[in-house]
Formats: C-alpha cells, sequence, structure tokens
C-alpha cells in the first residue's frame, strides 16, 4: 500500500544542520510523504531556511510558532499531520534515503501499528558507532508489547548487563496516527520533564496492537562535545530526574502491577544518579568554586534514592555497577567520586 506518512521535524536555531536534515527527507525512496517544519521560534536564520525549502517541494509544510520547546513544536506538527503513519525526526539529525521505505515495508510484512529501527551515533569528531536495533525481524503483540519494548526502553532487570537493550527515543519509528488520535496521545514539555519521549512511549505503547523492529541502523543521532551545555550539570538537575522517574512511576502504575516494573524504575533512577554524578564531575573540572563533595552528599542522602537503594537488589548488577551502587547504599562518597571520575575520564561514559 502506499499510505500518507508524515514527517515531523521541530525546528529551533539549527542553521547548521537543519538543510542536510530536511533534504535527506527530501531524498526518501519512499515518496508518500508530507514533512512538517515546525519553526519554534528560531532567532537564527533557520525561520527563513525552512521557508525556502518548503518553495522547493510541494511535499513541506512550515509551520511558525512562538517558542515553547521540542515536545510543544511536536504536538504542533500533530495537529497538522494527515498521513496514516507519523516519524518525528530531529532537526539535528538526518536519515538513511531509505529509513521510512524500510520501517513501512516492516509494517506491512508483520501487519503491525508499529515499527523501529536502529540509528547510528555521529560524533563531532567524524566518528561513527552504529547501535543496530536488540531485536531484528521480531515482532510482539499484546502483553509482549509491555514486557518485551516498553519496559525494556525503562531498564533492564537487575541482572541485565546493561541499563537497558531499547532505545526510548521517538525519531527511529513509524506511529501509528490513529492511536495517537484516538487515545488524544501527545508529548508533554522537555521543561518540565527531562525525557518527553518515554512519557510519549508510555502513552502510546499501551494502546499499540503489534510491534516490529528491524535492526538496520537507519538514523543519524548527531552526538554533541560532551563539554557542551547538555552535558553540564546544573544545580536542579537531579530535582528534574526525581519529577521524571516518580512520573514514569505514575504512569506505569495506572495500567500495570507495581512488581512487573519497580527494579526496572529503579534502575532507571540508579543510572540517573550516576549520569547526575559524571556530570557534576566535568562541572567541578572547569568551575573549581563549585562544591561538588556536597552536591553528591545531599544527592546521595537524599529520600528518594534511600528509598531506592534499600530494596533494590544491586547484588544482582554487572561488577561495576554493583561496586557503585554499594557506594551509594553506605554513603561512600569518596567512593562514588572515585568510580565516577573513572568512568568520565573513559572512553565509554557509562557504566
Amino acid at each position: 500500500m502506499n499510505d500518507l506518512i508524515s514527517i515531523i521535524v521541530p525546528v529551533y536555531n539549527v542553521e547548521k544542520y537543519l538543510e542536510k536534515c530536511v533534504k535527506t527527507l527530501m531524498e526518501q525512496s519512499y515518496k508518500n510523504i508530507e514533512i512538517i517544519l515546525v519553526d519554534d521560534g528560531s532567532t537564527d536564520s533557520s525561520g527563513k531556511l525552512v521557508d525556502r525549502l518548503a518553495n522547493n517541494d510541494a511535499r513541506i509544510t512550515v509551520v511558525h510558532k512562538k517558542n515553547a520547546g521540542l515536545g510543544m513544536a511536536r504536538n504542533t506538527g500533530l495537529d497538522y499531520a494527515t498521513g496514516k503513519y507519523v516519524a518525528f525526526i530531529d532537526s539535528d539529525d538526518y536519515t538513511d534515503v531509505n529509513m521510512i521505505q524500510k520501517l513501512h515495508n516492516a509494517l506491512e510484512e508483520y501487519n503491525s501499528d508499529t515499527s523501529y529501527c536502529g540509528y547510528t551515533m555521529a560524533y563531532d569528531s567524524g566518528e561513527f558507532v552504529s547501535v543496530p536495533a536488540y531485536y531484528n525481524r521480531q515482532v510482539f503483540c499484546d502483553e509482549e508489547i509491555i514486557d518485551k519494548v516498553l519496559l525494556e526502553m525503562v531498564a533492564g532487570k537487575p541482572e541485565a548487563p546493561k541499563d537497558a537493550i531499547l532505545s526510548m527515543s521517538v525519531w527511529h519509528a513509524l506511529y501509528s496516527m490513529d492511536i495517537i488520535r484516538d487515545n488524544n496521545i501527545r508529548f508533554p514539555s522537555e521543561r518540565e520533564f527531562i525525557s518527553e519521549d518515554i512519557i510519549f512511549d508510555i502513552a502510546y505503547l499501551q494502546k499499540a496492537k503489534s510491534v516490529c523492529y528491524i535492526n538496520d541502523p537507519l538514523y543519524f543521532y548527531r552526538c554533541n562535545n560532551v563539554n557542551s551545555l547538555t552535558h553540564q550539570y546544573n544545580d536542579n538537575e537531579f530535582a528534574r530526574q526525581k519529577k521524571q522517574i516518580e512520573k514514569i512511576e505514575f504512569e506505569l502504575g495506572r495500567f500495570i502491577e507495581p512488581e512487573r516494573f519497580l527494579y526496572r524504575t529503579d534502575r532507571y533512577f540508579l543510572g540517573r544518579y550516576r549520569t547526575c554524578v559524571q556530570k557534576a564531575i566535568r562541572r567541578s573540572e572547569i568551575e573549581p568554586s563549585f562544591d561538588l563533595y556536597n552536591h553528591i552528599f545531599e544527592m546521595t542522602t537524599d529520600d528518594k534514592i534511600r528509598r531506592v537503594i534499600a530494596r533494590y537488589p544491586f547484588w544482582k548488577n554487572p561488577v561495576k555497577q554493583r561496586v557503585f551502587n554499594f557506594c551509594i547504599r553506605i554513603k561512600f562518597i569518596p567512593g562514588i567520586l572515585l568510580l565516577g571520575k573513572l568512568s568520565t575520564n573513559g572512553k565509554n561514559r557509562r557504566f
């Protein structure tokens, strides 16, 4: 079938990357698409650039709006979308020209309403690291979608070798517009929640009937320098991570028994704690006046982290995480800082 597919691209101050992003969409081998460029109040030349690109392709619709953030821009795009399926593409990234075709082929082959693919991390240095999807040519239905897709996006079980085997990002998938419309599914603001994608995933996947995966890395995700603002530690970051996990637990608890997800959300939160430690360490390296020890102490003695570490079976984790989580359990701040520094200085900044 030649279904119309909507592609929503929020745009905000990405003049350096925007043209490549949009051109890879215009050049898709699957031709029956509409490209919705939502200019979220850009202050650089992005607004003019989207208008110029629209003049070159009748399939492009441009919406200019007041700045409200990524999630709200995607929601605006959904208001304009008329396709049977929808893809969400970030404007500083780009795609393989066969991405939409292959994802749509998977939908038809497996009679699914949702399809995911792998992706490639494109570093500023010119390095490319392919991340094929964990599943390949596999389809999940009904309760399998919850256990083998949604919960694996949140985090793995305690004994799993990785925090999560599936990406929670929405930019490497095709979603059913019928499911989105019928259930009035929208993105929250990333100004309220650090990861708006997982909140969308929870709302969407509980309504999906069939989800399929192909492992081809068809999306190119640009990885900024670790010294950029994105990777720096803000004073309210840990508080925002707490708000995020409480939202995830609340939304999952509306349709899943807590015993099915609690250890997974605990692992998610412990992983975000580690990320906060690593980012705080990097901040202390460029801002000598930053009180690193007290920040880590306050995080470690926080009521939420104490409840999580008290119940979580961290001894089942991989060795490095087990040691790190033991340091959290006994409030051993020097050990937390040492392990955090070792992981921050290494090539792989997560463990």
